[in-house]
């Protein structure tokens, strides 16, 4: 992977039915981050943050999606969704989990659970596995 500022363009597959389609993510941030909040807001924060960019087969752009993944979590969960033209679907703080969790496919996280790894900010990371960061 290059340097933390760099985005970095990874060619996914994505199987609907029996025909297998090659979508592109794109990460553009992936960083360690901590945020004190009160206990009326969830509390304190520790975990993963990353912002990506999920192209359309044949597009140059795509939706962006704002993702956490706290300490001890087993998945990637989706903060924030704005469309390809900018609109936001939703938006909520880093880390919030007042809502409804969602997720992207395994197939897309699965590049940022890499990326965590070759960067050093997780020692344990991956699928079911409970989010460890490194010291």
């Amino acid at each position: 992977m290059n340097d933390e500022t760099t985005p970095v363009t990874v060619p996914v597959d994505i199987e609907f039915g029996d025909q297998p389609e090659r979508y592109t993510l794109i990460i553009t941030k992936l960083e360690r981050r901590f945020e004190s909040c009160s206990e009326l807001l969830g509390g304190d924060r520790t975990g993963l943050e990353a912002q990506v960019t999920v192209c359309q087969p044949g597009r140059d752009s795509g939706d962006t999606f704002f993702l956490s993944r706290l300490v001890d979590e087993e998945d990637w969960v989706i903060d924030a969704k704005f469309g390809a033209n900018g609109f936001p679907h939703f938006s909520h703080g880093f880390g919030s989990r007042v809502t409804k969790l969602r997720s992207l496919l395994p197939a897309l996280t699965d590049p940022l659970d890499a990326a965590a790894r070759e960067r050093g900010l997780a020692r344990v990371i991956g699928r079911g596995l409970p989010l460890t960061l490194s010291s």
